[in-house]
């Protein structure tokens, strides 16, 4: 282990091996998806397949996607990222597509409209036209006309150019999304060679499929799911490696069990915990307990506002009784779960935190009490008697909460927990 190096060279060592507010580009870095990055450059070499990335919010789509991204777009340009927003339209999106791409130097666009290049302007309108030849990105006003515009675009582009096209879900109306499954086909039929990764929750890709359904034949699916165990270990060891500090197996098992999985909570505990030990001068670059408490409580205090908003609201109320109950929900390793597991759950926290628990009448009013609108719909009711937690990421900081308050919650695996506990 190494000795205490100068904060610019720490900062810049974390910054190059944790990114708890970045997607990921490298597959240095992307711990636990090679598989996934396997199937994509399989699927690609299919002419006219594109890939669409689905799971839920937080298990890393965006890094899967800009890291296979920067693995397939040629050299000689950046792949292309854009956000679908609420409300948005296909023909947005597409200009949005067309803006990261055009260079707005009109010369560049004249020199290769006059040198031909694979350049293909006839049959559009002499509106697209005339845009184009100024060097500013068209607004398509359909499918046919986008695709033309991105045979020509390609030119401009790059020789083998990547879009990515996130927050799919997003784009709720169905008229939209079908013409985003023609424009796909139509990349297909055409033999084009440009590649798109579409990234959405699991609801979009059903609702994408439903509105085109032929659109089956042009996807290569990717469902991605929480981090296995091993990769969690890879992120913390190897950024630990890097930063010359030495973590013990115990402090290990806590980040992996506390992250739930979600790449962005391990990334983020491990920022928060390796700076805590950087900047304890007696710490001798080695992790002890305090340094967990103390980073746990930097991490829940830095966490998103569409997490920590929703879980204040639900706690707030009835002093906190709240809390421990959503720590039971997340006790254990499934995200859905029945009503009588999630009391067991809940007697045996209060049990260990030495606390008096609810009565079970109080305890399922407050149960109820968590689907509603006004404490944030923080919970929702699958079926008869089973409950999970509507954001799952929500899973993550419930965890968070509890370690923060000393409270150590099940492995999310039953064969983790007999590991651990061997």
């Amino acid at each position: 282990m190494r000795g205490r190096i100068a904060e610019q060279e720490f900062a810049t060592i974390l910054n190059s091996v944790l990114a708890p507010s970045r997607a990921i580009e490298s597959p240095e870095l992307l711990k636990g998806r090679d598989m996934q990055l396997q199937e994509i450059r399989r699927a690609w070499y299919q002419g006219g397949r594109q890939i669409f990335i689905y799971g839920y919010r937080g298990v890393g789509k965006t890094s899967l996607a800009m890291t296979a991204a920067h693995q397939h777009q040629s050299a000689d340009a950046a792949p292309i990222r854009v956000i679908c927003e609420s409300g948005t339209t296909f023909s947005r999106v597409m200009h949005d597509i067309f803006s990261r791409a055009f260079p707005h130097d009109p010369r560049v666009i004249k020199r290769k409209i006059d040198a031909g290049a694979g350049v293909k302007l006839g049959g559009l309108s002499a509106e697209i036209k005339t845009s184009i030849e100024k060097g500013d990105a068209p607004e398509p006003r359909s499918v046919n006309e986008a695709v033309q515009v991105t045979e020509f675009v390609l030119a401009l582009h790059s020789n083998e150019p990547v879009v990515v096209v996130d927050e799919f879900d997003q784009l709720d109306a169905k008229a939209e999304q079908s013409k985003f499954a023609a424009y796909v086909k139509e990349l297909g039929d055409r033999n084009l060679r440009a590649k798109v990764i579409f990234c959405g929750i699991g609801e979009a890709i059903e609702n994408f499929f439903a509105s085109h359904e032929s659109a089956y034949r042009q996807f290569h699916t990717v469902k991605l799911d929480r981090l296995a165990w091993e990769p969690r270990f890879e992120i913390i060891l190897s950024a630990a490696e890097a930063l010359g500090i030495g973590v013990d197996d115990t402090t290990k098992v806590r980040i992996a069990r506390v992250s739930d999985g979600f790449p962005h909570f391990v990334h983020l505990v491990c920022e928060k915990l390796f700076w805590v030990v950087y900047e304890d001068q007696l710490a001798d670059m080695q992790v002890k307990a305090h340094h967990f408490e103390q980073a746990i409580s930097k991490a829940v205090a830095d966490v998103e506002p569409h997490l920590k908003g929703p879980y204040e609201r639900a706690t707030q109320n009835y002093g906190n009784d709240c809390e421990p109950v959503l720590w039971a929900v997340a006790n254990g390793h499934e995200l859905q779960r029945p009503s009588r597991e999630i009391l067991a759950s809940y007697e045996q926290i209060m049990q260990r935190w030495g606390r008096k628990p609810l009565s079970r009448e109080q305890f399922w009013g407050r149960m109820n009490r968590l689907k509603d609108p006004a404490l944030g719909s923080i919970l929702i009711g699958t079926r008869s008697g089973w409950y999970e937690f509507r954001e799952k990421m929500m899973r993550g900081y419930a965890r968070m909460r509890a370690a923060q308050q000393g409270v150590e919650l099940e492995a999310e695996h039953p064969l983790e927990a007999r590991r651990f506990r061997a």
